[in-house]
């Protein structure tokens, strides 16, 4: 008897904005791990704080990434900071009773 081995395929990448695209698919090519959170993140508070944790390691153990990832990294936190509102923000959901 034969055993079927089945390896989970990894999601599809959402189609990013023209804006940041490029940026994706660098960080995606160099760091697949690192793009793929982003892939699965977009459009999350979550996503904001990750980057802003691999951008800023705290923990002083890292390595640390090469300067256009970095640079990608920025451009990519910056473009979806716009995308999450603020803290403080009004939201039209506060105002349903």
């Amino acid at each position: 008897m034969a055993l079927k081995i089945v390896t989970p395929k990894a999601p599809p990448m959402p189609d990013f904005p023209p804006a940041i695209a490029p940026e994706v698919k660098l960080v995606h090519a160099q760091f697949p791990r690192v793009g793929a959170k982003i892939a699965t993140m977009w459009g999350s508070v979550e996503l904001q704080r990750y980057l802003g944790e691999t951008i800023f390691d705290a923990r002083g153990d890292r390595q640390g990434f090469p300067q256009p990832i970095i640079a990608a990294l920025m451009n990519i936190y910056r473009y979806h900071e716009t995308l999450i509102p603020k803290s403080g923000d009004e939201c039209v959901w506060d105002k349903i009773i």
